[in-house]
């Protein structure tokens, strides 16, 4: 049976600021914009003690705690330890899915076998994450993906939980259907109408009174709420698109912020382009409006690209044609048709020379090239078949 790890770093942005300022270590602590509008992206666990959790209003937060310390965010500092967390997890084993910036999957079904205690390869892994980088982290350890992500919510921080398919009925199904990782907050209320409050609900409810509410992913849903997940470990370098997106807590309007912000997510994309050494041709768009009308534009180019500028130009191209129509409250941005860079070769274009070059003109140049006669026109074809030859 397949072992998977799923680890995620507890309050990661918060738990960075800590090791650049050891000071704040202990404090209720968020990290947002310290400005009139903003709101909170991360909360330390001292500060959740007060309620405070993430996406809630700054004003609210500092309402609620006199003595919140609150720190500026800092991509660069995120970028660069989620690099070296990665790394150590690669070192114990390569099968591994980035799943964002502060968590990942990796199979250790092979790797595990060294260990004397199934446990102690959880433990090594949590051991040197934090010597080397102060950073606490929670370990899922489950036969799937679904259940180590589950698992490793279980105990934070610095939790290591074990969740096997039979204790599904002990530790899964007792849980609030909102705790279940996919169901999104809009669901839980419709799922809730019909009578669907636990995992276990979910996991023995009729797939046709369900599927209205969860649509074609149903039959998924259901087999996870029993503990059955068959979706695999997808190396990051593997990946069909690579894409970001950001929900907006008050919608924009205005068309410089949107453009910044617009920005900002392909600005990650791309780094995430960069560090898996992967160029693609197709970029999406989407965005969603106040009133939740939703609206998705896409554009395949002529080459293969990684090229920052190009891709914000070919995005605000296609914002373009939404621009005016309503408040925006999310973005979204993507780049498909994916290969290795160093994979790509550049088409060498043998004809630039050649004005309105005929079939003649392009066959002629390839067997040149090529010191050969492997191209022949139809015509010619059909002429050596009538002759014989």
């Amino acid at each position: 049976m397949a072992v998977v790890f799923h680890i995620d770093i507890n309050a990661f942005f918060a738990s960075a600021h800590v090791i650049t300022n050891p000071n704040l270590e202990g404090k209720p602590l968020v990290v947002c914009s310290n400005h009139r509008g903003s709101v909170v992206t991360t909360a330390s666990y001292e500060a959740r003690k007060f309620g405070i959790h993430s996406a809630m209003p700054l004003a609210h937060a500092k309402r609620l705690c006199n003595d919140l310390e609150v720190v500026d965010i800092d991509f660069e500092l995120y970028h660069d330890l989620s690099d070296r967390f990665i790394k150590i997890i690669q070192s114990y084993s390569s099968h591994l899915e980035q799943a964002s910036i502060d968590e990942c999957y990796v199979d250790v079904t092979n790797v595990i076998k060294q260990y004397d205690k199934p446990l102690d390869l959880a433990v090594a892994i949590q051991k040197q994450v934090f010597e080397e980088l102060r950073l606490p982290i929670s370990i899922g350890v489950a036969p799937n993906k679904f259940l180590a992500k589950m698992a490793s919510d279980m105990k934070k921080p610095n939790g290591i939980t074990v969740l096997r398919i039979r204790e599904v009925d002990k530790f899964l199904w007792p849980l609030p259907i909102e705790d279940m990782f996919g169901i999104g907050k809009k669901t839980v209320p419709r799922l809730k109408e019909i009578g669907i409050h636990t995992i276990h609900d979910l996991a023995n409810a009729n797939e046709d009174n369900v599927r209205p509410i969860l649509g074609i992913n149903t039959r998924n849903y259901i087999d996870r709420a029993n503990g059955l997940d068959m979706s695999q470990i997808v190396p990051f370098s593997k990946a069909k698109s690579v894409g970001q997106s950001k929900t907006f807590t008050n919608a924009m309007t205005d068309l410089d912020e949107i453009r910044h912000s617009i920005l900002v997510e392909i600005e990650e994309m791309v780094r995430r382009l960069h560090k898996s050494d992967l160029v693609g041709k197709t970029i999406t768009f989407s965005l969603r409006m106040e009133d939740f009308k939703t609206a998705a534009r896409s554009t395949t180019l002529e080459h293969y690209t990684d090229d920052l500028n190009l891709i914000y130009e070919k995005v605000i191209g296609l914002y373009d044609e939404f621009e005016g129509y309503d408040a925006i409250n999310f973005i979204s941005v993507s780049i498909s048709n994916l290969i290795s860079k160093s994979d790509h070769l550049q088409q060498l274009d043998l004809f630039s020379d050649l004005e309105n070059p005929t079939i003649q003109d392009i066959v002629g140049r390839l067997n040149k090239e090529l010191k050969s006669d492997l191209f022949i026109t139809t015509d010619t074809l059909l002429e050596k078949i009538s002759d014989g030859k």
